[in-house]
């Protein structure tokens, strides 16, 4: 019977079947228990085999081929569709694959390889699609560091250091090119890197790609010049003036620039003309305009053991992150130390760099030595000596003479036995000393020093300086701090502050007082200035102050009053004020007291000609009471003796 047929008689509609299935042997109904556990296993076993297909009616073989036939057409049917699809992804891979590779699209930057700063510069940037597709949203983004200055044009859209140019679409098969110029500032020997990037989407793909170039710049001078000009020669222990010239050629300014240098070994700052703003080797130039100029002398004394080579550098440019000093021109010259037969050398109080108030004694040990191979006979020590500063009349120049005249202080062998013949090798000393004027009066004069110089000459040998026969001479400067003072008026009738209660105070009752409190500064100008009254606990700061362009501050917790002065220039003794109001109700326990305002003034400052560090604190002072005002010329804090209530 053919499959078709016992199909139909299977499933017909017309077709009624018994499909209730006859008992068999594997029914587990018809199973007798054995007892034995083997022979049960056993008989198990066998109802679990597969069933042979001779044991299956035809009815049953029949569905079982229609089943596998199915299944069979479905599994082909699968597997030809996944054919099918990769076949079709293949063909489209590789019409995509000839339509775009991303290999096929180019970018390059060329131009010069070393090129002077501030001359125009032109680089090109090349690129190209080698696709059969075009490129859409095509964009050439071009970036550079500061120190190159991009002309605008190619409708560039320039932010900070990146410049956008919309190319839009690029056809298939094309190439273009962009021109870029600009200006570079660098400093000499810097690697400036640009870098070139495409930004596109094949056509009909919205997937961004990128391809980038990069082309490395030497730049081979700087727009700022740099020029330091030192002598070639120096005795040691003598002045020398170092001048630093600088400029800029470009034509474009440049901000926040510094000046900074870096002495020698031996050398002593005296001073410089711009003044340092930092320490004594930091000029803050600021914006320094196109074509400009500038000029710093600095003076010094340069010590060095003979034929030792001195060099002095300096550079031009600014401070870049943690300290870095970032130049954009440099310069570095040598001064050689010459030899002298005979050597000489001062001290001051035991150093060779000292900065001294007014008032200070100085004492000086000037040291000589013959350094040649013959002895000499009959020298003489000299010392120029400045006195505007200092108080002549307490002078004591040891076993020499002072010249007033002249303003030099003389030794010879008849006061210095080791002068009527020094042997080779041979040394020996000579002192004086002399204080500093108590008050010292100037007009429009800063950053004071007192100068001495000591010299030693012999008519025996002639000096490689001069004709003069000096032949060893040393310099040596003694800088004075800067004179500060600090002075307080307690008041009770004021205009500034009108003040009400009983004078002399009561106990129970309140009384309020107007301080002025003022300071003066002469001879240096000061840095990070500041002055910390504290008030006694049961003092009450009102918060009123005049001077309002000063920075004060209140601490109630601590009841202390703040002044920050900042930067404080020498005011040749005009003073800097501040008015502030305050009230006290006494206590019994204060009964013939006298009451104190102000019980501690700290002023604290840097001094930028010393470089050192004033520090000034003054505790209450007793004063008695002169009408309704209090005045001492140094620190007031108190007021009159305190009287029990009525």
């Amino acid at each position: 019977m053919a499959l078709e047929e016992l199909n139909e008689k299977l499933h017909g509609r017309d077709i009624h079947l018994d499909r209730a299935r006859p008992h068999t042997a594997f029914d587990p109904g018809q199973i007798v228990v054995d007892p034995h556990v083997s022979a049960q296993f056993k008989k198990t076993e066998e109802w679990q085999a597969p069933v042979a297909e001779e044991s299956l009616s035809t009815a049953e073989l029949a569905v079982v081929a229609t089943r596998e036939h199915r299944w069979r057409k479905w599994v082909a049917i699968g597997f030809g569709g996944i054919a099918l699809l990769a076949f079709a992804l293949g063909i489209v891979y590789k019409i995509h694959a000839m339509l775009f590779d991303e290999t096929r699209v180019v970018i390059s930057i060329t131009g010069p390889k070393d090129v002077a700063s501030v001359e125009e510069t032109t680089f090109t940037v090349a690129y190209s699609n080698k696709n059969w597709a075009g490129l859409a949203n095509a964009t050439l983004v071009f970036s550079y560091p500061d120190s190159f200055h991009l002309q605008a044009g190619n409708s560039a859209q320039i932010k900070g250091s990146l410049a956008e140019i919309p190319l839009g679409e690029i056809k298939a098969n094309t190439e273009g090119k962009i021109l870029v110029t600009g200006k570079f500032y660098g400093s000499k020997g810097d690697l400036v890197p640009l870098k070139a990037t495409l930004r596109y989407s094949p056509k009909n793909v919205a997937t961004v790609f990128e391809k980038t170039a990069q082309f490395v710049v030497n730049v081979g001078s700087s727009p700022l010049s740099f020029e330091i000009t030192a002598p070639l020669e120096l005795a040691t222990g003598q002045d020398v003036v170092y001048v630093v010239d600088y400029a800029n050629k470009s034509d474009v300014s440049f901000p926040n620039l510094r000046v900074k240098m870096e002495y020698p070994d031996g050398f002593q700052f005296v001073s410089s003309e711009p003044k340092p703003s930092e320490g004594q080797s930091v000029w803050y130039v600021g914006n320094f305009d196109a074509q400009a100029n500038g000029k710093i002398t600095i003076r010094g004394v340069l010590s060095g053991a003979r034929e030792e080579h001195k060099s002095v550098q300096g550079m031009i440019g600014f401070f870049q992150g943690e300290g870095k000093f970032v130049a954009y021109a440099e310069n570095e010259r040598q001064t050689r130390i010459i030899a002298s037969p005979l050597s000489i050398s001062q001290t001051v109080n035991g150093l060779t760099d000292i900065a001294v108030n007014q008032g200070n004694t100085l004492r000086y040990v000037i040291r000589f030595r013959n350094d040649g191979d013959v002895g000499v006979r009959d020298a003489i020590v000299t010392v120029d000596i400045d006195p505007t500063m200092l108080d002549m009349s307490r002078l004591t120049p040891g076993n020499g003479a002072y010249d007033a005249a002249r303003k030099v202080i003389i030794w010879k062998a008849s006061g210095v036995s080791s002068l009527g013949k020094l042997e080779p090798g041979a040394e020996g000393e000579v002192s004086f000393s002399v204080p500093v004027a108590e008050k010292i009066v100037v007009t429009g004069e800063k950053n004071i020093s007192v100068k001495t110089v000591a010299r030693i000459d012999s008519l025996d040998i002639p000096t490689p300086i001069g004709s003069n026969k000096i032949i060893s001479s040393n310099t040596l400067y003694v800088k004075l701090k800067s004179a500060v003072g600090i002075s307080t008026a307690v008041l009770y009738t004021d205009t500034l502050f009108p003040n009400s209660g009983p004078v002399p105070p009561k106990v129970g009752e309140l009384t309020s007082y107007t301080i002025h409190l003022s300071v003066t500064n002469s001879l240096n100008d000061l840095r990070q200035t500041r002055i910390s009254a504290i008030l006694p606990t049961g003092v009450h700061y009102s918060g009123k102050y005049a001077k309002t362009e000063e920075t004060v501050t209140f601490n109630e917790r601590s009841n202390e009053l703040v002044w920050e002065l900042g930067t404080f220039a020498a005011t040749e003794g005009k003073p800097r004020e501040i008015v502030f109001q305050v009230s006290v109700t006494p206590s019994p326990d204060q009964v013939g007291e006298r009451l104190v305002l102000v019980s501690n003034m700290v002023f604290t400052a840097q001094d930028t000609f010393t470089n050192q560090e004033i520090r000034i604190e003054k505790d209450k002072q007793d004063n008695f009471l002169s009408g309704d005002t209090v005045y001492n010329s140094s620190f007031n804090g108190n007021v009159s003796v305190v009287q029990r209530a009525d």
